[in-house]
């Protein structure tokens, strides 16, 4: 009985800490035209769908940019703190030397998303690498197709190699609009405006700008995708 009572505030201690979690700051950095939103435009990014997925004591930070990659990696990571974790998207920078290089582009994009990646552990910030979200490219038999390159495969393989945590919004992204279709899709998008008058059907068959409904999706894909990863560091800081 006294020990019983002696282990009682731990107990108690115990409890509390597991009904308080602890605050978390989940910071999104990248390049991906479908995760910020622009009110000028209408565009909904899917990080800002990301908030609901987690728990009340997670902060979701978005500071995605366009800019290219940095000499300095680490100067991607300004906005990043010690102990947050950052969902990383960023197109490497290509190269123009290529062949007086003597180094194949996938091997170079390797090396620059590397460097991130070096960076953030001298920082003491956990990546959770992402892929690009997936473009809405029906051809004309309806057929979605892959457009993103080498990239999405080189951060794949990169992940696989050095096991690090990764998030293929690519992947996901295909396969909603391959299932979806061609015409369910269309209401998750930000309509396409054709250059020409010519090119005004093949307009109704693409988009890579997210409104509200479609960025929930992705959001909701990539919540999913966390959940079924038990080994994700976000996995149990989603809400139940």
């Amino acid at each position: 009985m006294k020990k019983l009572i002696l282990l009682l505030p731990a107990l108690l201690m115990s409890l509390a800490l597991m009904a308080d979690p602890k605050p978390l700051r989940v910071l999104v950095l990248g390049d991906d035209p479908m995760m910020v939103s622009d009110e000028a435009t209408g565009a909904v990014g899917y990080a800002t769908a990301l908030q609901p997925l987690f728990d009340e004591a997670v902060t979701v930070d978005v500071q995605a940019s366009a800019t290219l990659l940095p000499a300095d990696a680490a100067s991607l990571l300004s906005p990043a703190h010690k102990g947050d974790i950052a969902l990383i998207c960023k197109r490497p920078v290509e190269a123009t030397d290529v062949k007086a290089d003597e180094r194949t582009l996938s091997d170079l994009y390797l090396e620059q998303l590397l460097a991130i990646q070096q960076a953030a552990q001298k920082k003491g910030v956990k990546l959770i690498w992402l892929t690009q979200a997936c473009p809405r490219y029906f051809t004309a038999d309806s057929t979605q197709v892959h457009r993103l390159g080498i990239y999405p495969e080189i951060v794949r393989r990169m992940c696989q190699r050095d096991a690090l945590q990764l998030v293929d919004v690519e992947s996901l992204t295909f396969d909603w609009l391959t299932a979806t279709g061609i015409d369910s899709t269309a209401t998750a998008f930000m309509p396409v405006v054709p250059a020409t008058e010519q090119g005004a059907e093949k307009a109704t068959r693409e988009g890579n700008i997210l409104n509200e409904k479609g960025a929930q999706q992705v959001a909701s894909l990539i919540g999913e995708a966390i959940r079924a990863d038990k080994k994700n560091i976000l996995n149990k800081r989603l809400r139940q």
